[in-house]
């Protein structure tokens, strides 16, 4: 594909500095969109439009938005979309959903889970709840088996996994790193499997067995007490506890019931209070044998109990390898979640440590590929990118990177990287220094926070490299993140405007704009969590 030729505004046209600036970013995100459109045409079949659907238009589904910003521009819309609009607007399909169709299935009644948004965290579950009080909802609920799932071409998908041996699970943290973080590889052959860079994985993990068996202790259970598991068939507790079930959020449904199963008046406070608050938060990590533990007097039947809990749902990652560099393999890049919780118990989160600890090498995952919806490389080779990834935000950068240098593109690449320490948080070091080397990767620049007394973060950095960002960005380069939602992507995203503002001579409702451009043309995409 040859060079996109990007229109540039002379220095000495009748507009001033800001406006020339964000002209130009304009032209360069128009130019963009019309070669990734081009690109799309040329290799996707036509499809017969559906006019209600492509005449209705979501201002708020931007991840940049602010929740307050996004449900001011829903007020007065359908419930549906007022809904949508609590959503992160990611469109990641952690949920099992886009942003739209689970806010539609919320709305309809089908579903009941409205902790399902992982990007969007008890801030849309705690908005969700308030305005299905206030809009109400149709309530009318549809079986799981009148669902309709496409399967992928393959013939795998999120409900028909691919059983794939785990090929290596390799520690990329240093001796003396406070942190776990893996280099997760799973083997494709035979699965007819294929992914871009930008998809995700989606592994179906197992509860740990240890956590299950506290819970089994709690209820006075054996264990081989038949229970339905949420497909309606039955299986042992044990098998539901560990493979089908939910056991680290609780779901309101589980603290009515157990509030409704005892007398104890201490209990009943306690529990009436949850159903009251919504329950402890996600953050603090209080899992139902914390809820069990300390209301021992509250013991539903066994089937009351299993039926009332949340299905165990896949975990999606960020995939770290392009299939042109690894043949019938999917790497991930997996930090490993220990904590202690709310009531100082040791806490590990489910699918990390099922990889990490439960599953060693040519033993089988449940996997499937999850296709972005919006997070891919330029489709002209010749496109300048920015990457901002820090820790295992940097997992899609690995696989942009060998995507590039395996297909040739001439377009720079420039990574801004950080962690804690340099000496041993420094994931994938080896390989970024040898693309260096190559020239595949044009610039790298790293932030760590713990090597100086001032931390120092990627945002830091990218004020400090301001002059040669814009210039980037005025060359028509893509933006990209991946990372934290709530903490690093706010504020790189800032830092982005800042420095828009600053090198472009805009105001800060100038510098929104442009950025906003950017991100409705597709030169700012963001992968977060």
């Amino acid at each position: 594909m040859s060079a996109i030729s990007v229109p540039m505004l002379p220095e000495n046209a009748p507009f001033s500095p800001s406006q020339r600036a964000w002209l130009n970013g304009f032209f360069a995100g128009l130019m963009g969109a019309r070669t990734n459109t081009a690109a799309a045409s040329a290799v996707a079949p036509s499809a017969p439009a559906t006019p209600a659907e492509t005449e209705e238009e979501f201002p708020w589904h931007d991840p940049a938005l602010s929740l307050d910003e996004r449900l001011k521009l829903a007020e007065g819309k359908k419930p549906e979309r007022q809904l949508m609009a609590a959503m992160a607007q990611l469109d990641c399909g952690a949920c099992g959903y886009l942003c739209k169709t689970y806010s539609e299935a919320i709305s309809r009644g089908e579903e009941k889970d409205l902790t399902r948004c992982s990007p969007g965290g008890r801030e849309t579950s705690r908005t969700l709840k308030q305005l299905l009080a206030r809009l109400g909802t149709t309530a009318n609920p549809i079986a799981p088996s009148q669902v309709k799932v496409k399967k992928a071409e393959s013939g795998y998908s999120r409900l028909h996994p691919f059983p794939s041996r785990l090929v290596q699970c390799k520690a990329l943290n240093a001796p003396g790193s406070s942190k776990d973080t893996r280099l997760v590889a799973f083997d494709l052959k035979g699965s007819g499997l294929a992914y871009q860079p930008g998809d995700a994985l989606g592994v179906w993990p197992e509860n740990c067995g240890d956590t299950v068996t506290w819970i089994l202790e709690s209820l006075d259970a054996g264990g081989d007490e038949k229970v339905p598991a949420p497909d309606g068939s039955l299986m042992t507790l044990r098998e539901a506890l560990t493979k089908h079930y939910s056991i680290t959020k609780l779901s309101p449904a589980l603290v009515e019931l157990m509030a409704a199963s005892t007398s104890d008046p201490r209990d009943n406070e306690s529990l009436g209070k949850m159903v009251a608050d919504d329950g402890p938060g996600i953050a603090d990590g209080y899992e139902v044998v914390d809820l069990l533990k300390q209301h021992p007097t509250a013991r539903p039947p066994l089937e009351d109990f299993a039926a009332s809990l949340l299905p165990l749902q896949p975990r999606l990652y960020s995939i770290a390898s392009s299939l042109k560099a690894h043949p019938e393999e999917v790497h991930l890049t997996v930090g490993v979640v220990r904590f202690l919780n709310c009531r100082g118990r040791q806490c590990k989160g489910v699918a990390s440590t099922y990889l990490a600890e439960r599953i060693r090498p040519g033993q089988k995952v449940r996997i499937f590929i999850q296709h972005s919806h919006g997070f891919r490389l330029p489709a002209s080779p010749d496109v300048p990118i920015i990457m901002v990834g820090p820790g295992t935000g940097v997992a899609p950068f690995r696989a942009f990177i060998e995507e590039r240098k395996a297909t040739g593109a001439k377009g720079q690449n420039w990574l801004f990287f950080g962690d804690q320490k340099s000496d041993c948080d420094f994931l994938y070091r080896d390989e970024l220094d040898a693309y260096q080397r190559q020239g595949t990767l044009h610039r790298l620049t790293t932030a760590f926070s713990r090597d100086q007394e001032r931390k120092i973060y990627v945002q830091h950095r990218m004020q400090e490299n301001g002059s040669d960002l814009w210039s980037w960005l005025q060359q028509g380069a893509h933006f990209y993140v991946c990372g934290d939602a709530k903490r690093m992507a706010a504020d790189v995203d800032q830092a982005l405007k800042q420095v828009v503002a600053d090198r472009g001579k805009m105001s800060a409702d100038q510098a929104k704009a442009y950025v906003a451009e950017m991100s409705k043309s597709g030169r700012y995409q963001r992968d977060v969590y």
